[in-house]
């Protein structure tokens, strides 16, 4: 498997836009910021590149806060979310050369040290505080552009000379503010993105998918750490089924994305302790599908897509959201599917603890039983409980 890293974030941009769509514009209006200083500068391409990079991920560490905190800008935003993104993507290689932009893209320029930082971290910074900017102006900006520029220099900085003629230049062209104001600026990012043709493999997808299970597991208190384990338990499920490291890991890969769909539920339903009414659950089953949505675009992963979005199909085909059959349900969602019933009946909720793994296993025989989970699936689980329930406990 072979995914281009921008294929990635933006994907990494569809799961964080449910959460918080401000964001979302916030992080593609900065990077388009940033391609403009880049190319006006003449930046070389590796400065290019990284500065790009990271302006698309460079508020990511406010995701660790509570939702009401997410507005880019506020004191609540900005307290330690440098370092907090820093933790975020911590383990992820293709993100390496740009931990450093992460973590000081709000340091200061100086005059008397000018070379303190490379170039793309004032390119970060400056693109960053003058898309913060614009959201108070009055009216539309690119009528009185002139005004806004020399405001904003007055304002802020110091800056990089170099960066300074970059912005007035970018300024002076009408398609900068019309590509600004794009409600759809994740296609315009797409076309002039300098990462498509980097590629990442399935290896490296998996360490992005951790990231991707962080957010999708703060958003509820009630599910911490689900996503992480159901990808622990169903990769360690298809290594005893007797598939290679490769099958293993798309495996594992499905189980960080099963749950995305999750972020499009309402908390007070997602995090209701009691048993939900009709119209709580209609919604509730919504999310397995919008999984489908969310992935489906994504060509590269193949397979992986209905793994994870069949998660809640049963054998007997009294599942959702096909309700498809056994015909349908090839062996990895059919992993999936046991990996995340016994995942979530032994994991602690806040609103009770954890079942024992021997109660669970009791309760999968039944459902295996009455042909709605896989009986082999469920057979190799029960006869390696001991190595398959610490690895909820683990996440």
């Amino acid at each position: 498997m072979k995914i281009s890293v921008q294929t990635v974030l933006d994907l990494l941009h569809n799961i964080i836009r449910p959460v918080s769509q401000s964001l979302v514009n916030h992080l593609q209006r900065t990077a388009l910021i940033v391609w403009y200083l880049g190319k006006r500068a003449g930046c070389d391409n590796a400065t290019f590149r990284n500065a790009f990079l990271a302006s698309m991920l460079h508020d990511i560490g406010s995701l660790s806060k509570a939702r009401d905190e997410l507005t880019p800008g506020s004191a609540a935003f900005l307290e330690n979310h440098q370092q907090l993104g820093v933790s975020m993507t911590a383990g992820i290689r293709f993100l390496q050369p740009v931990t450093t932009l992460l973590e000081n893209h709000h340091m200061q320029w100086s005059p008397y040290e000018p070379d303190n930082l490379p170039l793309a971290h004032y390119m970060v910074h400056m693109a960053d505080a003058f898309e913060l900017f614009l959201r108070d102006i009055e009216g539309d900006p690119m009528t009185q552009r002139e005004i806004v520029i020399d405001l904003f220099l007055e304002q802020s900085g110091p800056w990089p000379s170099l960066l300074v003629e970059a912005l007035q230049e970018s300024s002076a062209e009408d398609g900068f503010w019309f590509r600004l104001s794009n409600p759809a600026l994740d296609q315009v990012l797409d076309v002039i993105s300098p990462l498509h043709d980097e590629m990442l493999n399935h290896h490296d997808f998996l360490e992005v998918c951790q990231l991707i299970s962080r957010i999708v597991d703060k958003y509820s208190s009630f599910t911490q750490t689900h996503s992480a384990s159901v990808a622990h338990v169903a990769e360690k499920l298809a290594e005893l089924y007797g598939y290679d490291r490769d099958m293993q890991e798309k495996i594992c890969i499905a189980g960080y994305l099963h749950d995305i769909g999750k972020l499009f539920i309402p908390l007070h339903i997602l995090e209701k302790s009691g048993k939900l009414v009709p119209h709580e659950y209609a919604q509730m089953k919504q999310h397995s599908y919008k999984t489908l949505v969310m992935l489906h675009p994504i060509d590269e992963l193949g397979d992986i897509v209905h793994w994870a979005a069949n998660h809640h199909e049963r054998l007997d085909g009294s599942g959702y959201p096909f309700r498809l059959s056994a015909a349908s349900l090839d062996m990895p969602s059919r992993i999936l599917a046991v990996a995340d019933v016994f995942t979530a009946m032994t994991e602690n909720r806040p609103y009770r603890r954890g079942m024992s793994g021997a109660h669970a296993i009791k309760i999968l025989q039944e459902e295996a039983a009455n042909y709605r989970l896989d009986q082999d699936i469920v057979t190799l689980l029960t006869h390696n409980i001991e190595s398959v329930e610490p690895l909820v406990s683990l996440c």
